[in-house]
């Protein structure tokens, strides 16, 4: 072997070697009960707030119940040990909320408050291999079944304190999402924020609730349950400063700018929420929902729905020049705006096959472009798009661009 290659084999094997001591594990069997009592004592976080981003249907929860009465293993449940010493569920919570729930000891937020409250039992529905499980409570199992039930065993693996910190923990819990319905980018990045910041997590889905956001975005009720509103909230306050050509994948940029304001501090949370709640007034009053859907100059009329394309565009570069739109009043033609945009040839070719980045990189420079030539008083060159601001770290952002 040459020399080169031997040092590269020798470098991937040291790479490889460290980060498996990084994410070492524990195997542990524990049986039901027991996993119930450290659930009872505290001592073991389900993260109840990941209940409101969850949603198994009740027959997927009695076809979990059925598997575990009819002893067909279930996958592995992954935890990390906390500074508290308390066992955190990094995969595993929809499993261990539905046992809970069938056993009547799960505790979560409330139908209409971030209250904990204990839940109702889950009554279980027919599934194909016992119909019999049709409205059947654990508390009318018989005391054998019951027995069975609770000396079932789960494999646990708990990780190492190397492995438990933060960036591991949160990485770990998106490659595992594989049991039961997958969840959307958004909804892995909701339960990554709900363990790092949960009053932020509320804040953000307020914000996805503005009526005239709603009306200006017309999303489907499959968009809202996989909470691609608040996907669409999370871009316009991460990326409408950035530099499009330095963002590389979307979904990490939004993932580490979203712990980033998570643990900064300073994050001027009301200013921005008052940002965004006057550009999405404004554009209600003045387009409502035509405002991200598509010009057609041909027919004179807005068509199609929703576009991201048009959100990233003219949605990103009002919230940037905010201040200018606002103080230009009507001189500024919001409308003629949208449809210039829509002429540009950035705009015009289509933008089925691209990537999300190089979408990104077309619309942005293009919608920045117009604006800056519609807006009144604006004799000054355009500046070029300034890759952060204090309000929206990029502490990662150079870590992440040496990646690829």
């Amino acid at each position: 072997m040459p020399p080169a290659a031997k040092k590269t084999h020798h470098l991937l094997k040291d790479s490889v070697d460290r980060k498996r001591r990084e994410i070492s594990s524990d195997n542990i069997s524990m049986s039901i009960g027991e996993m119930l009592n450290l659930y009872k004592e505290a001592e073991l976080d389900v993260h109840p707030e990941f209940q409101r981003v969850f949603r198994w249907a009740p027959g997927q929860k009695s076809r979990l119940i059925e598997s575990v009465l009819l002893g067909i293993p279930l996958p592995p449940i992954y935890v990390a040990t906390n500074e508290e010493g308390v066992w955190e569920v990094i995969d595993g919570v929809q499993r261990l909320s539905t046992i809970f729930e069938f056993m009547g000891e799960l505790e979560g937020p409330g139908a209409e408050t971030d209250e904990v409250v204990k839940k109702d039992p889950l009554a279980l529905e027919a599934t194909k291999h016992l119909p019999e499980l049709q409205g059947v409570l654990y508390a009318k199992l018989d005391t054998a079944l019951k027995l069975e039930f609770k000396r079932t065993r789960l494999d646990i693996k708990v990780l190492s304190r190397d492995s438990s910190g933060s960036s591991g923990k949160f990485d770990l819990f998106e490659r595992l999402n594989t049991y039961g319905q997958p969840l959307s980018p958004q909804e892995l990045r909701n339960c990554i924020l709900v363990s790092l910041n949960s009053k932020m997590f509320r804040w953000l889905k307020d914000l996805a609730s503005d009526e005239a956001f709603r009306y200006c975005t017309l999303l489907s009720e499959t968009q809202l349950l996989e909470r691609y509103d608040m996907d669409l909230v999370l871009r316009f306050l991460t990326c409408r400063r950035a530099n499009a050509a330095e963002i590389g994948d979307v979904h990490e940029f939004l993932r580490d700018q979203m712990e980033a304001i998570a643990e900064d501090k300073d994050f001027d949370f009301d200013t921005e929420a008052t940002t965004f709640r006057a550009v999405f007034a404004y554009l209600n009053e003045t387009l409502s929902g035509d405002s991200f859907r598509s010009w057609n100059s041909t027919r004179r009329e807005f068509r199609g729905g929703f576009t991201l394309a048009g959100f990233e565009g003219i949605g990103f570069a009002i919230g940037r020049h905010w201040e200018a739109v606002r103080s230009a009043g009507a001189a500024f033609d919001v409308a003629a705006y949208v449809k210039a945009v829509w002429a540009e040839p950035e705009y015009r070719g289509g933008f089925s096959g691209l990537r999300a980045r190089e979408r990104m990189a077309r619309v942005i420079p293009a919608a920045e472009r117009v604006i800056v030539d519609m807006l009144p008083l604006r004799r000054r060159p355009a500046k070029k798009l300034p890759a952060s601001t204090k309000t929206v770290p990029v502490k990662k952002l150079v870590a992440r661009e040496k990646r690829h």
